[in-house]
């Protein structure tokens, strides 16, 4: 018998929500929530099953967290891989301040979160 190993992507991802447990907590309908993944107002990662998950770190205080359509937008220009800006939003890096680039959104630092987001999606697409 062999131990199953934990997925990695569920310590970078944290908790999610589904479209429709989405919907209830931003009070959107279901369509709304998938269109806003679509078009980057949410950040929405589909599994190899098919099923679409909406990472709770892009919510504060039950609203999606200012700018982030805004980093995603820029992410996107280095790599189309939303698992990819989850990691770069969710991951905590010892050395920097914030250790998380989601918590510049959550400080309201859009700005430095912009600045890190085009530097990263540069060296992405080189």
């Amino acid at each position: 018998m062999t131990e199953e190993k934990p997925n990695p992507w569920a310590m970078i991802v944290g908790p999610s929500y589904t479209v429709a447990s989405m919907a209830r907590t931003l009070g959107w309908t279901e369509a709304e929530i998938l269109e806003a993944g679509a078009d980057l107002r949410l950040l929405m990662l589909r599994t190899d099953d098919g099923v679409d998950l909406f990472p709770a770190f892009q919510l504060q205080d039950g609203k999606v967290v200012d700018g982030l359509p805004q980093v995603l937008r820029v992410l996107q220009t280095g790599v189309n891989d939303p698992w990819t800006w989850a990691q770069w939003l969710n991951v905590a890096l010892p050395k920097d301040d914030p250790p998380r680039n989601i918590t510049l959104l959550y400080e309201g630092r859009l700005e430095e979160a912009l600045r890190n987001a085009r530097h990263d999606a540069w060296a992405w697409n080189s």
